[in-house]
């Protein structure tokens, strides 16, 4: 193994930019790991670099992203590892030893310290009918529109809970695109309520919201029904999808994008034995940490998504905080000058979480999720029932693991445990911890197990 890296950043998005960026100049050497070829994360997913994307990503919210990661690229210190993904992470004596999968097989690397800045991924939400051909997350649409331009359906329709669905019909009809409709399961006086109760939070964010009534307007243009208090009930085909039934006529399409919220990519930090805590009404895990984003486990920071869900300019903020916190521990900035510099960024940050809870109280996917039958799949990596999962519901999520095989396919429970947990909890028992996170966090082809080398 190479010598090994002062620091280690698992995530290439705007929360581990911003710590390379706040730790630059001070002569550390630094690995940057991400399974995107080029910097960015999901919120700035760029295309191929030989690719030609004409109006990539416009528009002034992307102006600060786009920024952020020209000065990071431009770093001299930092080892970029791109189309990597980590499928381990252990502590060994005083260092840590990550195993990266990428290209050209398995890379080991090493680093002092690591921080974990994994992101997150939508909530997978079974619905009968989801495992058609044409049924994606939204934020896969979103991926395919931002990095290529490409439109994956000719009839979509987007349904869910969360607010962003409305700026990604706006992306699609903007790219040429044909939206079918925009259906919220939740009423729009509960959505409005909602701002309503915390009138000076939403003041502070009037940009943001200012960006969803211009999606919102746009779709009106283009003649896109949203329609609010539309429950997604099933996803209707054979071979393909073909429509969707949320309460009245049918509603036919060819492409489904389902927006219920999102939950920290919380594998990494699990299987390093860290401290977790429930990350909020969608589910899932974030990692607990401290005032300097240093996790439970010493060398071990996180920040982003991985800490909860609260969107790019909080993740941004809290690398900053991370990367200040991993100088000031290695007393490569004095402790009186790193508070000084992360004062303003602890208040802008804590201005953004106050923003992120009330959006995830508009989002709150608890009450609307779609009704499952016993043949509903919830685990569609080893295509287990809902029907096959109630007779085990008395037992912990790793018993439930080991009779159906749920959560034991590819992804590693990533997808399944957030439904298990909640009908674990709707069945009676809440506070189960999920799954143990083994080996390998990500798939990994056997060819690179079994010759590592």
């Amino acid at each position: 193994m190479a010598e090994p890296h002062d620091l280690a950043i698992v995530g290439g998005g705007p929360a581990g930019q911003a710590a390379a960026l706040a730790l630059a100049g001070l002569g550390l050497r630094i690995a940057v790991v991400d399974e995107q070829a080029r910097p960015g994360g999901q919120i700035l997913r760029q295309p191929p670099a030989s690719f030609s994307v004409a109006n990539w990503l416009p528009g002034s919210d992307h102006h600060w992203l786009k920024d952020q990661a020209a000065r990071f690229t431009a770093l001299t210190e930092v080892e970029w590892i791109g189309r990597h993904s980590v499928i381990e992470i252990a502590r060994t004596g005083g260092s840590f030893a990550l195993l990266a999968e990428g290209p050209d097989g398995i890379r080991p690397i090493a680093a002092h310290r690591v921080l974990i800045a994994g992101g997150c991924q939508d909530l997978a939400v079974p619905v009968p009918g989801w495992t058609l051909p044409g049924v994606y997350a939204a934020g896969g649409i979103q991926a395919f529109l931002k990095s290529q331009r490409f439109i994956p359906g000719d009839r979509i329709v987007l349904a869910g809970t969360h607010p962003l669905q409305l700026l990604i019909a706006a992306q699609i009809v903007a790219a040429g695109g044909s939206v079918a409709a925009v259906l919220f399961a939740q009423k729009r006086g509960a959505m409005i309520g909602a701002m309503i109760a915390r009138p000076w939070i939403a003041a502070r964010h009037v940009l943001t919201l200012r960006t969803a009534a211009a999606a919102t307007l746009a779709l009106k243009r283009a003649g896109v029904p949203v329609r609010f208090g539309a429950r997604l009930e099933a996803i209707g085909g054979v071979d393909a999808v073909t429509g969707v039934r949320a309460g009245g006529p049918a509603i036919a399409c060819d492409t489904v994008g389902l927006c219920y919220g999102f939950v920290p990519q919380s594998i990494l930090p699990r299987m390093a034995g860290a401290a977790m805590r429930p990350a909020g009404h969608a589910g899932g895990w974030a990692a607990v940490h401290d005032a300097w984003m240093r996790a439970s486990i010493p060398g071990l920071c996180v920040a982003g998504e991985t800490t909860g869900v609260a969107g790019a300019p909080a993740a941004a903020a809290g690398g900053t905080i991370a990367g200040l916190g991993i100088a000031r521990d290695l007393a490569l900035l004095d402790p009186a000058e790193a508070d000084r510099r992360a004062a303003p960024v602890r208040a802008h940050h804590a201005r953004l979480l106050g923003f992120a809870a009330l959006l995830e109280d508009l989002a709150d996917p608890r009450g609307f999720l779609p009704t499952l039958g016993d043949d509903t799949i919830v685990c569609r990596c080893e295509d287990v029932n809902l029907g096959a999962l109630v007779p085990e519901f008395g037992g912990s999520a790793n018993g439930i693991k080991l009779a159906t095989r749920c959560g034991m396919g590819p992804c590693q429970g990533r997808n399944c445990e957030p439904s298990l947990l909640r009908l674990m909890a709707d069945a009676g028992r809440p506070g189960d911890p999920g799954f143990t996170q083994r080996f390998p966090a990500r798939p990994v082809p056997l060819a690179d197990l079994a010759d590592p080398a």
